[in-house]
């Protein structure tokens, strides 16, 4: 049995919550704090476009990320992600002491092949590449196996299983792992990104982290949960977790980081729990439908019920506000 190894997103996914708006110094810290934690992957951001140096963790280009890594330690893996729809956005320099080591590639269903095909240009330069396939549920059993087979010519750093729409029970998360397991590369790296939408996201990972496997096993986690929806695995949670399994991550670092960084953010902003990322995730629609009607007055959650359900399947998987805002023209219509 592994102790799984945690991967934490913080600045990239918690900025979905601020708009990436991490100063440098404060990104340098929490960098700095989560290493002293024990944590050895840490997501530094993601690329983006029209994003503020210096001012967000969310960056145009390679070189905007310089400044995080000024104080990078040989023992240490830093990460970025993009996602295969933003791809041609952005040029990929050859891994240096310059760059991050990993790069977290993210991909609905229909790109999965020009995914992994980028992902074999990254490796060739270089990186350790990690395929986040997106709404991993959407897959059916034969379709994961092919997209496996494929991986497994390619052989990615790691392959993730990823609850995007936070629509997964424990015995969903065991089914999946459980194929996943029984046809990937034992040489290739497994984990799994939960969200709390829910409220599975805690059990979810340790019901992954349940397994006997020669694969190198990783969560993802977030300092107090912070992200986008219901939000994520907290890390300190993870930590206490993976400590009783026999891992010695250091907590009390991190509730350090939260007070002194996150507090303020999760004061103006919130995350967690919410009834309308509770209904976009038993809907198996992605969480920005939820965020994007409620903030543009759709409240009610009995109408925004409503609203959800004509979402077209076709679309239900990436928010496409002039589909969303159709819909909100349309209900007001009916209220007038």
């Amino acid at each position: 049995m592994t102790h799984g190894i945690i991967l934490d997103c913080t600045l990239r996914d918690g900025g979905y919550v601020n708009n990436w708006e991490f100063d440098t110094a404060t990104a340098l810290s929490v960098i700095d704090g989560l290493y002293e934690s024990g944590v050895r992957y840490i997501e530094i951001g993601i690329l983006g476009t029209k994003a503020q140096a210096g001012k967000q963790t969310k960056f145009n280009n390679f070189s905007e990320m310089e400044p995080l890594l000024q104080n990078r330690k040989a023992d240490c893996h830093y990460a970025v992600m993009f996602t295969q729809e933003n791809a041609g956005d952005f040029t990929f320099p050859p891994k240096s002491d310059r760059t991050p080591d990993c790069i977290r590639l993210a991909y609905f269903q229909p790109t999965w092949r020009e995914a992994i095909e980028k992902g074999q240009e990254l490796q060739k330069l270089g990186y350790q590449v990690f395929l986040q396939a997106m709404a991993t549920f959407m897959y059916t059993p034969e379709e994961l196996s092919e997209m496996l087979a494929a991986i497994n010519h390619t052989k990615p750093t790691a392959f993730y299983m990823v609850d995007s729409f936070s629509t997964l029970y424990p015995a969903d998360v065991v089914k999946m792992r459980d194929q996943i397991l029984s046809e990937l590369n034992e040489e290739i790296a497994f984990g799994f990104h939960a969200h709390n939408n829910i409220q599975m996201a805690y059990a979810n990972v340790q019901a992954f982290l349940d397994c006997n496997t020669g694969h190198t096993l990783f969560a993802d986690s977030s300092i107090f949960g912070m992200g986008r929806g219901g939000g994520n695995v907290p890390t300190e949670l993870l930590m206490e977790y993976l400590n009783r399994r026999g891992a010695c991550y250091g907590v009390k670092g991190v509730l350090r980081l939260y007070q002194m960084y996150l507090d303020s953010i999760y004061r103006k902003y919130g995350w967690g729990y919410t009834i309308p990322y509770y209904l976009t995730a038993v809907k198996e629609i992605n969480s920005a439908y939820g965020w994007y009607f409620t903030n543009h007055g759709i409240t009610d959650s009995t109408l925004l019920d409503r609203a959800l359900d004509q979402v077209p399947s076709p679309v239900r998987h990436a928010l496409k506000p002039a589909v969303a805002d159709e819909i909100i023209e349309r209900l007001r219509h009916e209220h007038e």
